[in-house]
């Protein structure tokens, strides 16, 4: 499983997770994964017309195909993860995941958050991750992609969209082959398969059904460096695998459901049922103590067969009255999910010293795992808003959620732990037209949601943390002072539990969290063939430690850059309409390194550039793409828990040709 879009080929510093943590972390990280399609308005944009940034309506995050774009993404919102808290949705119904999604049934991303996140019916805090299937209808389309990159890693993908019954019947297939190579010198090879049928059946009536299954085969262990004090690595040599090669990992995910929308009249039904699995046959963190000297004492710890698998799904019915100017939206939800994980009985073995960056092969150690960890949750919420659209005044949504949470978790030799949360979350949200082309936003928003896993090198490592309250109010102005551009400017104030790493090397609640920000977006069409897109987050993310822990806790929370800024412009040649050429700059500050702040990870600039050349063969549309990734190797060290680093991407060079037909 890969824990983000096109991992070796972007600069997402989640690919330098180790491949057990990221089992771990699926929740927040396995909808990432292999690429998502578009965004809505690039729905029906095929593999040789893909164009992140021709495509992006805000700064805040898109992905298209191969392409991402923005300050957030689908594992990261003004500093949290939505993947994390629950927050995905398709097409609007809640889904809970532990598998992974391809871009084989996936046809958009988008993130709702500040403007875009007003008039949802149940919000939720770091705001929600909306993911759409991927189209089809009356007209069939073929699509194949080839892909390579520096790396060394190579790619095969094809795609159709095939009309079974004209519009009335039709389904978008694919699969995808890889032998993926990481920024450390890992790989893997991959294999990926989905379908989504449509169909209609009546006017107004649409039945969408999904599956995909993923297997990933041989995936290396990423490193992680942990130094025996508060200092850090020096020069870490980027792109070399430091081994052990036995540590690899097999494993496997699906993902199922059915969708259902009504339209009669002015009641409108939705629903949705989703399986989502993930099965791994034995995985490891690959770990590498520092000392001052720069020498490392090495240990893998190993675990056994684990699993994860959930049933959610939805229910939403919503009556429109229309009175005049003013519409009127009523509605009243179900939602419900299962989860049964079984994890842990892991075991640990040294494997000597050796310098920062030497290779060793050792030999395979004899493991001895223990009994599974048994980990069970029940969550049941219904919900009732209430939204009212006022023609050239604005809008408004009030919503109210009761949530019933019972978690049960049977560690061996342990008694059975048991807890349940049963809480009422309001939410509040409004958008007022100020000006012409000048909008006003607000919104209050209380959640429950799950604190995630603790990541494998922890002594509770695997174990699943019991559900915690959140809090988020924003608010901010989205104008258009020109034709062809938009911009946002906004405030935010996001409260939850701190969680991370203590003295004892337990990951758990060390205090409050709090993140306060600003964040801001330019999209322009500067001129008919040039077009940027660029937006940052400028927040004040502070800690306030519990009473009840024994060690320092500073005042800045681990891995929270206070500035992250991403510039991205495209310019189609006006005497070469043919050819397409890019660039972007990367900005992310510093950040601290433990959680009693005595460590500071130094920030990086990227900046990279492509090309995309646009022919034909025959009559069949063909793009040629060249994409060079931090082209001047910027180095830095990247937090991933207290004490805990990994590296970014150095550079590297990426190509694809894709065809439709």
């Amino acid at each position: 499983m890969r824990p983000c879009r096109n991992a070796v080929r972007g600069e997402d510093y989640l690919t330098l997770i180790s491949a057990a943590d990221r089992a771990l972390l699926r929740p927040g990280l396995a909808v990432l994964a292999l690429g998502l399609a578009a965004i809505p308005r690039a729905a029906q944009a095929q593999r040789a017309e893909e164009n992140a940034v021709a495509s992006a309506e805000d700064a805040f995050g898109t992905t298209i195909g191969r392409e991402t774009i923005g300050i957030y993404d689908g594992g990261n919102i003004r500093g949290f993860s939505p993947g994390t808290a629950g927050n995905f949705r398709v097409e609007g119904m809640y889904i809970d995941i532990q598998g992974s999604f391809s871009s084989r049934v996936l046809g958009g991303e988008t993130i709702h958050v500040g403007p875009s996140a007003q008039g949802f019916a149940f919000p939720a805090p770091t705001g929600i991750v909306d993911l759409a299937l991927r189209p089809s209808g009356a007209k069939a389309v073929y699509s194949a992609l080839v892909s390579t990159d520096s790396f060394g890693s190579a790619g095969l993908e094809f795609d159709a969209q095939v009309p079974i019954d004209g519009a009335r019947l039709s389904v978008a297939a694919g699969f995808g082959l890889a032998s993926d190579h990481f920024a450390n010198g890992g790989r893997h090879r991959n294999f990926n398969v989905g379908a989504v049928p449509r169909w209609h059946p009546a006017p107004n009536v649409e039945i969408v059904a999904f599956a995909n299954h993923n297997q990933t085969f041989a995936e290396n262990a990423f490193s992680l460096y942990i130094p025996t004090g508060p200092f850090l690595p020096v020069q870490i040599v980027r792109g070399r695998y430091p081994g052990p090669d036995f540590a690899k990992e097999d494993s496997w995910s699906e993902s199922f459901g059915v969708l259902g929308k009504a339209r009669l009249g002015e009641w409108t039904l939705r629903t949705g049922l989703f399986r989502s699995v993930y099965h791994s046959q034995g995985g490891f963190s690959n770990v590498l103590f520092v000392s001052p000297d720069q020498t490392t004492d090495r240990q893998v710890f190993a675990y056994p067969t684990n699993s994860a698998g959930s049933f959610s799904g939805e229910v939403r019915l919503s009556r429109r009255f229309v009175d005049g100017p003013r519409q009127h939206l009523l509605t009243g939800t179900l939602r419900s999910r299962v989860v049964d994980a079984h994890y842990g009985g892991g075991d640990s073995a040294d494997l000597g010293t050796a310098g920062l960056n030497d290779v060793i092969h050792p030999p395979k150690p004899m493991f001895a795992f223990g009994p599974l960890t048994q980990d069970q949750t029940r969550q049941a919420t219904a919900g009732a808003s209430y939204s009212l659209s006022w023609k050239g005044v604005g809008d408004v949504t009030a919503g109210i959620q009761r949530t019933h949470y019972v978690k049960r978790v049977a560690q061996p030799g342990v008694p059975l732990a048991r807890g349940s949360n049963a809480v009422t979350l309001p939410s509040f949200s409004a958008a007022l037209h100020l000006t012409k082309g000048v909008d006003a936003y607000g919104s209050f928003v209380r959640g429950l949601e799950d604190a995630g896993t603790a990541p494998g090198y922890a002594v509770n490592g695997n174990m699943v943390l019991p559900a915690i309250r959140t809090r988020q109010y924003d608010f901010g102005i989205k104008a258009h002072p020109f034709k062809g551009t938009t911009l946002i400017l906004g405030y935010f104030d996001i409260s939850k539990p701190y969680i991370d790493l203590d003295q004892r090397n337990i990951y758990g609640l060390l205090g409050a969290e709090t993140h306060r920000g600003i964040e801001a977006s330019i999209t322009s069409d500067l001129t008919k063939n040039l077009r940027i897109v660029a937006g940052g987050v400028f927040q004040r993310p502070r800690v306030t430690a519990s009473p009840l822990i024994a060690q320092a806790v500073g005042p800045r929370p681990v891995n929270q850059p206070e500035a992250r800024t991403r510039f991205n412009i495209n310019w189609t040649l006006p005497f070469a309409p043919a050819l397409t050429l890019d660039a972007y700059v990367n900005h992310d500050s510093s950040a601290v390194g433990t959680v009693d702040n005595k460590v500071v990870a130094d920030g990086s600039t990227r900046i990279g550039a492509g090309a995309r050349y646009r022919f034909k063969i025959g009559k069949q549309s063909v793009t040629a793409r060249v994409q060079v990734f931090n082209i001047f190797d910027a180095y830095a060290l990247v937090p991933v828990g207290s004490g805990v680093y990994a590296y970014n991407t150095k550079r590297n060079v990426t190509a694809y040709l894709a065809t439709d037909f």
